[in-house]
């Protein structure tokens, strides 16, 4: 009895799903469209870490300036004007007094180092490497944004779809349900089979509400990747995303990853950093060169500032300096640079590894999903006539409203995992991308 009081309590609760459902749909004229070439353009510009990895880059070619700066003079400047006021002295028993004096005096200092055992050109060589290397770290956080943004994208949009076929199931329930009703009303069945049709309407509407939920959690996400953009404006995802034959070629794709995958271009400029400061430790094995010139101007109380009453004073100085030994200091730093290079270049054997590994397995994940996409297809075609069939049957009476609900379960089930297998095959591009580097969406995909 208590189950039965509970079914028709559910029961008369359905009439309320509907149109609360109804009312969380936002209607298309209050949201932006927004495309997926649209969102990785929005994230490019506003996600924090892209904007961060861009900071990162523009900082290391102020480096580089710094590098080329050693190789020029040092120039600097030096003066001083004093005062000193009236007073007196004692000499030999005697006061005098002294007058107001003034004394001014300014220098020039210009150093240049001519031969710093080669190190200034290693620095060159590791700025540039830095340089480099700040850019691949921009391209490679660019490239795992671009990933995340396109999966969450995805996901959005799968969501998006499963609220559509949602509501299509609802339709299709309510269509149940109504014949069901026909039946009973014409005495064919008993009341059970009204019961049921409203009870698995019920479902289908909590249904609906749920997915709406999950899409909007995941538009959320969404937002959060783009930086927080569209803030307070709901927007909707347009761009369609059809399953096509993958024209790539693994050993084509594994060829182009090792030229210009962001992880392999880092770890390259890492690896050219480190050369040169083995070569830089090495250098202090070698003696220095210095060349510097020096003019002065100074005069002693000269109260109108005339230059040509300046004392004048200039010197010219040559130095060699040339360390020869240093308690094993140079020996330990040599071996520290060859060590950080070692790794680099061990560093650089393991991403071609894993950059093999990924774009093997994604590259076989994609064409598992093409397959897998494929016979989804077919068997929503199977049970979308099934359901036909059993539709028919149970109007015509030769079939019970059990058998129609099971086609109904068969055929909801096939299309969501026909959708599912789009957007599977989709997520397996997107680790192709992130395992190669490579932009691999159609181009009807990116508008």
């Amino acid at each position: 009895m208590n189950a039965v009081r509970r079914l028709l309590a559910v029961v008369a609760a359905l009439p309320l799903l509907a149109p609360v459902a109804r009312a969380q749909e936002p209607t298309v004229a209050d949201s932006v469209p927004l495309s997926l070439g649209r969102a990785l353009e929005l994230g490019r510009q506003a996600n924090p870490r892209v904007r961060q990895a861009g900071y990162q880059r523009s900082a290391a070619g102020a480096g580089l300036w710094e590098a080329y700066g050693n190789l020029l003079p040092h120039v600097s400047l030096q003066g001083n004007a004093q005062r000193f006021g009236e007073g007196t002295f004692t000499f030999l028993g005697g006061e005098f007094e002294t007058p107001v004096s003034y004394a001014t005096s300014y220098q020039w200092d210009f150093t240049h180092s001519l031969l710093d055992a080669g190190r200034d050109l290693f620095r060159i060589r590791a700025a540039r490497a830095d340089a480099r290397e700040a850019v691949a770290s921009y391209d490679l956080e660019w490239l795992n944004t671009r990933a995340d943004i396109e999966t969450q994208y995805l996901e959005a949009r799968r969501e998006q779809a499963l609220v559509t076929q949602a509501e299509r199931e609802v339709e299709r329930l309510g269509e149940h349900l109504r014949l069901a009703q026909a039946r009973y009303d014409a005495g064919d069945v008993t009341r059970s089979d009204v019961l049921e049709a409203r009870l698995a309407l019920g479902q289908g509407e909590v249904d609906v509400l749920q997915a709406r939920q999950r899409r909007e959690e995941a538009l959320l996400a969404l937002r959060r990747l783009l930086g927080g953009g569209l803030e307070g404006v709901p927007f909707r995802l347009t761009t369609d995303f059809r399953v096509f034959d993958p024209p790539f070629d693994t050993e084509t794709l594994l060829a182009r990853a090792y030229e210009v995958h962001p992880s392999l271009r880092e770890i390259d400029a890492q690896e050219e950093s480190d050369a040169a400061g083995l070569w830089i430790a090495r250098s202090a094995y070698l003696p220095t060169l210095q060349f510097q010139y020096g003019l002065s101007r100074s005069v002693v109380d000269s109260m109108d500032f005339r230059f040509s009453d300046f004392d004048k004073r200039g010197f010219y100085a040559l130095s060699l300096s040339w360390q020869l030994f240093d308690g094993f200091s140079r020996h330990h730093e040599a071996s520290r640079a060859n060590a950080a290079l070692l790794s680099a270049r061990a560093e650089r054997d393991h991403r071609r590894l894993e950059v093999e590994e990924g774009v093997r397995i994604a590259d076989s994940r994609l064409r598992t999903a093409r397959a897998a996409w494929r016979t989804n297809l077919t068997n929503v075609e199977l049970a979308t006539e099934d359901l036909r069939l059993g539709e028919g049957r149970y109007e015509t009476g030769a079939g019970s409203f059990v058998d129609l609900l099971d086609a109904r379960v068969r055929a909801s089930q096939a299309e969501t995992e026909l959708i599912a297998a789009a957007y599977d095959f989709y997520q397996a591009l997107v680790e192709l991308e992130r395992a190669s580097g490579l932009d691999l969406f159609p181009e009807e995909a990116l508008p």
